[in-house]
């Protein structure tokens, strides 16, 4: 990946932070897809999405340099299907063989309840969002980025966001926009944030449509 480290000379240091369930399921929802059965549509490739954060930016900072991706993603187990599991262990190590891209998980929760007269697992992220605020303000504090692009429309998030602005960082996000049904951005009250807005071509960019349960 050309530009992900920027090195000793960079002027304008740029890290993005992707909320990953997040992103890919408002993907689905942006473009239309929330009822595909193809559960493939709407991932997207960490490394790309980075690139293409940084390059958008250029327009006004035009010596940003890419320094890092952080990716934030619940980790299912065989309760979620033994195919899903699988996917989402090689998709995660896929996304770590890419030079300067992070990947932080956690373990689902999973709770039963009842569907069809059968006891089902039902799964749901915690701490991921925690994960990732903690991160961003973190490294404002240690100095580790000048720009934090944040790829999420977690309203969670927003203190963090808040807080890492107090610092003195330039905070950017960065949201779909599509046909279907889109999240605004997140906002700070008295802050003028800058948002990129994904549309589908922008989305075809950085999809990722590998079959990550092919082979062995």
């Amino acid at each position: 990946m050309a530009g992900l480290f920027c090195g000793a000379v960079c002027a304008h240091r740029v890290v993005v932070f992707i909320d990953y369930q997040n992103v890919y399921h408002l993907a689905r929802s942006a473009f239309g897809h929330e009822g595909n059965p193809d559960k493939n549509v709407g991932h997207v490739h960490p490394p790309k999405v980075g690139e293409l954060l940084c390059d958008l930016g250029r327009s006004s900072l035009a010596d940003r340099e890419l320094a890092g991706v952080r990716v934030y993603q619940g980790l299912p187990d065989a309760r979620s299907g033994a195919d899903l599991a699988r996917f989402t262990s090689r998709q995660i190590a896929g996304w770590q063989r890419s030079a300067g891209v992070v990947v932080k998980t956690r373990p689902l929760a999973y709770h039963q309840s009842t569907a069809g007269g059968r006891t089902v697992w039902r799964a749901q992220e915690k701490g991921v969002d925690v994960m990732l605020a903690v991160d961003v303000v973190d490294m404002a504090r240690t100095d580790a980025y000048d720009t934090a692009v944040v790829f999420s429309a977690d309203t969670d998030l927003l203190p963090a966001l808040e807080a890492a602005v107090e610092i003195g960082k330039r905070i950017e996000t960065a949201t779909w926009r599509g046909p279907g049904d889109n999240r605004g951005p997140l906002r700070i009250k008295q802050r003028n944030l800058w948002n990129h807005y994904l549309d589908h071509a922008c989305f075809d960019q950085v999809c990722d449509d590998t079959d990550y349960l092919a082979g062995p």
